[in-house]
């Protein structure tokens, strides 16, 4: 059992840690989609597809994504030094 949890802790770290990581590995193409200077909409609609904003909002599924592995990591780890 404690074998087991070594693992799952190492795995959930590593994806959790490869989540967070996800938003430095871009293309050159992006880079440029994204610094281009763009006019904003008028409305939030509108402004919800601006590659920025969809971009932005990616980062934070995927910062998310990563942080619910890193808690599950630091909570194995919590019920290794408890319990065994």
């Amino acid at each position: 059992m404690e074998d087991i949890l070594h693992i799952l802790t190492a795995g959930f770290s590593l994806l959790g840690g490869l989540a967070f990581a996800r938003g430095f590995f871009i293309s050159k193409k992006k880079a440029l989609e994204l610094g281009v200077s763009r006019w904003s909409g008028s409305t939030d609609e509108e402004n919800l597809k601006l590659p920025a904003v969809k971009d932005r909002i990616e980062q934070r599924k995927y910062g998310v994504i990563g942080a619910i592995f890193m808690f599950l990591a630091f909570a194995c780890q919590m019920i290794e030094i408890v319990w065994f």
